[in-house]
């Protein structure tokens, strides 16, 4: 890899570091983002490819962090509507 092509993953590696440190390490559902990000990259067969453990590294904590800030809508009453249409059997409860 070109070394200009390395500095920006480099870069790009140590944002999603910084960004995993302040919305993922030591929330209340940390370790649910970790599973949910390695039951989708273990199903989608990437790491059976030549991507490099930073590479793949890089994406599971960009999944973690998307994860948990889906929960922090979900938490936030933000989907509420959505939820009691996709199980209106909660409304019941």
């Amino acid at each position: 890899m070109p070394r200009s092509e390395k500095s920006g993953l480099d870069d790009c590696v140590e944002l999603m570091a910084t960004m995993w440190t302040s919305e993922v390490a030591g929330h209340t559902h940390e370790r649910q983002a970790r599973h949910a990000a390695a039951m989708l990259l273990s199903g989608s067969g990437i790491t059976g490819t030549d991507a490099t453990a930073e590479m793949i590294e890089l994406l599971d904590e960009a999944i973690q962090v998307g994860y948990i800030a889906a929960l922090k809508e979900v938490e936030n009453g933000d989907l509420d509507d959505d939820i009691r249409s996709w199980r209106p059997d909660l409304a019941d409860e």
